[in-house]
């Protein structure tokens, strides 16, 4: 399924985090399903609500990951997933 944004979909199947990938495809498939019309920056969304924690997306919880953290510019926080640290090196810095 190619339904997410191709640049963060890349990224997350790039750096072994193929479940999320599915877990935002399946999210926007249940909204095209009901017909709901609605843009994401999911780099926003994957680096937490504003003190770090998760965001619940149509009732699923997003983790938080420390690449889409410092991507963003926040502050990273101690709960931020890194499956490795070479991910960070490839952090897309102009795309959405």
């Amino acid at each position: 399924m190619r339904i997410l944004n191709n640049t963060v979909r890349d990224w997350l199947l790039k750096n072994d985090y193929e479940e999320i990938a599915i877990l935002i495809d399946e999210i926007l498939l249940d909204w095209k399903n009901r017909n709901v019309q609605t843009r994401r920056n999911w780099w926003d969304i994957l680096a937490g609500d504003k003190n770090g924690n998760s965001r619940n997306i149509s009732g699923r919880q997003i983790p938080v990951l420390k690449a889409a953290q410092i991507r963003q510019g926040v502050t990273v926080t101690k709960n931020a997933i890194c499956k490795n640290e070479e991910e960070l090196k490839l952090i897309p810095k102009n795309i959405k």
